[in-house]
């Protein structure tokens, strides 16, 4: 992708959101209370069963329903209308409603940086869910199992970054896109805060606290949080960026070290997929220190042996490592352990 100054979305490949849902918030900082924006515009009632496939049902006269089930995640449910024209997400598990306000902020500020995301149509909750319905993207989810995948979702990465990555003036490091009471002092501390209470009694916690603490890591900037080659819809020259709900505000690397280990993992867990293109990863130039922090924060979340499946040799590598090259290399390694010692995706 090319880009020329002063051309938003043309020569980049992003396609700018054409009817905000509120146009006017500032993107580069402005709060935006979402009690105060009128997302409902479409109700939904509780799952229901339908001929053995689960189903959301809209009311009678509602525009886009009825809706069926078509990927499940630990923390959402994914549904598709019968024309194919909207679908509808269901936040579960972990504070449903802070998720949902989070991704709907997050996109709404991100269409106005030129960033191409989904049309919010409605947005709610009832007794037993909470669920954004998006206007359906058409195009394909990029993939990085072929070498022009992973360029690809590289420069994706990249190009992102130059539009989100903005510094919000006079807010904190946080989750989310707007400031809150919970917000951390530091970049350290943002990062760290996200481990269990068992991660603290883990050998290399010492470690990685003060070497986050050293480092220099830029300004608090916008993030996605969630980076992954299946959150790129490319439909001819445009690509629209999806699934917001991890948005954070804290460093650049943070962004960059989710993009480098989920290639990573995704690749190193699929057979025959051993072959990595570091050259190629290198260009998003994760910090060794905080890929050390993306990688136990993956196996802090996992079942047992989960965080028992950190090499401190690996750790202490990565966390040492200068080079974007061998920070993938060491990376690769470290996950390959987890992996063979049975750490389930």
């Amino acid at each position: 992708m090319h880009r020329r100054d002063g051309d938003v979305g043309a020569t980049t490949g992003f396609l700018p959101v054409q009817d905000p849902t509120h146009p006017h918030d500032d993107p580069r900082g402005a709060e935006c209370n979402p009690v105060s924006v009128n997302l409902s515009t479409v109700d939904v009632s509780g799952p229901i069963q339908r001929g053995g496939r689960t189903s959301c049902a809209a009311p009678a006269g509602a525009p886009f329903g009825p809706f069926r089930l078509r990927h499940e995640k630990p923390f959402s449910r994914t549904f598709a209308n019968e024309s194919g024209t909207a679908f509808l997400k269901e936040y579960r598990g972990i504070t449903p409603s802070l998720r949902q306000e989070r991704e709907v902020i997050a996109m709404t500020r991100a269409g106005g940086l030129g960033v191409g995301v989904p049309q919010v149509l409605g947005a709610g909750a009832t007794d037993s869910t909470v669920w954004t319905v998006f206007r359906h993207l058409p195009g394909h989810a990029g993939t990085v199992e072929t070498r022009d995948g992973l360029r690809t979702f590289v420069q994706q990465v990249i190009e992102l970054g130059r539009r989100i990555h903005v510094a919000p003036p006079g807010t904190q490091p946080g989750a989310g896109w707007n400031r809150s009471a919970d917000d951390a002092p530091t970049h350290r501390d943002l990062l760290m805060c996200q481990f269990s209470a068992h991660a603290r009694a883990q050998p290399w916690w010492d470690d990685l606290h003060a070497i986050l603490g050293s480092l220099a890591l830029g300004p608090v900037v916008y993030l996605h949080g969630d980076l992954k080659a299946e959150h790129f819809i490319s439909s001819g020259d445009h690509v629209s960026v999806v699934d917001w709900e991890a948005c954070a505000r804290g460093p650049v690397a943070c962004d960059h070290a989710d993009a480098l280990f989920h290639t990573l993992r995704d690749l190193l867990y699929r057979a025959g997929s051993r072959r990595i293109q570091h050259d190629q990863l290198e260009r998003l130039q994760a910090p060794g220190p905080v890929m050390a922090w993306r990688l136990l924060l993956w196996l802090d979340r996992r079942p047992a042996p989960g965080l028992g499946a950190a090499s401190r040799r690996s750790l202490h590598q990565l966390m040492a490592e200068p080079k974007p090259t061998d920070v993938s290399r060491i990376a690769a390694h470290a996950i390959t352990e987890a992996f063979e010692l049975g750490v389930p995706r």
